[in-house]
């Protein structure tokens, strides 16, 4: 009895032991593929807000003209866009020549498909709704970091993920989650103060 005791009492251990490791291994990935990610992207996000600013007030004494720098920064998304879909294209017809399965055939037609399907298939006159919207938001933000800066749209861009997220709990019907709640309130939080203590300029030294 005594060796069942102990023999139970080590497998419980073993698996409060593999429990914590697996714990620790999901902290971890979800450090690596969630903090990290978003930290890189928010630090990108406001270095691109700078030297986009600078562009626009600072750069020939005026500044650049909003809307022909709209024009320019949609000419280098859509290069790096095409890159993308011909990457995706070349890694599908790839994969297409090595795919094994037991309805091979099948499975190869299907990505054959995919691979050889043209750029504007399936679009229809509701694909256009979202590519005006999307260009109408890049002259409106250009002008926002031109006569504004870029904090103020960065401050824009946040309320406007909290509408979407209170609409979108309204649309749905879901309540709102604690996480979603306090951080919606540490964006109004923060909005509120740095609208109401702007920067004051100091005198000029002559």
């Amino acid at each position: 009895r005594s060796s069942r005791g102990t023999a139970g009492k080590h497998h419980s251990e073993n698996d409060v032991t593999a429990n914590s490791s697996s714990k620790q291994q999901a902290l971890k990935t979800a450090f690596a593929m969630g903090v990290l990610p978003c930290l890189g992207a928010t630090f990108l996000s406001g270095l691109a807000g700078a030297f986009s600013q600078k562009g626009l007030q600072i750069v020939g004494g005026s500044g650049r003209n909003a809307y022909l720098y709209t024009v320019e920064i949609s000419f280098f998304s859509g290069i790096c866009l095409l890159l993308s879909i011909l990457m995706k294209r070349l890694v599908a017809s790839r994969s297409s020549m090595n795919a094994t399965s037991i309805n091979g055939i099948k499975d190869n037609e299907k990505k054959k498909v995919v691979s050889t399907a043209g750029y504007f298939d399936h679009w229809t006159w509701k694909t256009l709704i979202p590519i005006v919207v999307k260009a109408c938001g890049g002259m409106l933000t250009a002008l926002v970091h031109k006569h504004a800066g870029s904090v103020v749209k960065g401050f824009s861009l946040v309320l406007g993920l909290v509408l979407s997220g209170v609409f979108q709990s309204i649309i749905d019907d879901k309540d709102l989650s604690f996480d979603q709640v306090f951080g919606t309130s540490l964006v109004l939080l923060s909005s509120w103060l740095h609208f109401t203590n702007p920067v004051v300029s100091s005198p000029a030294i002559s």
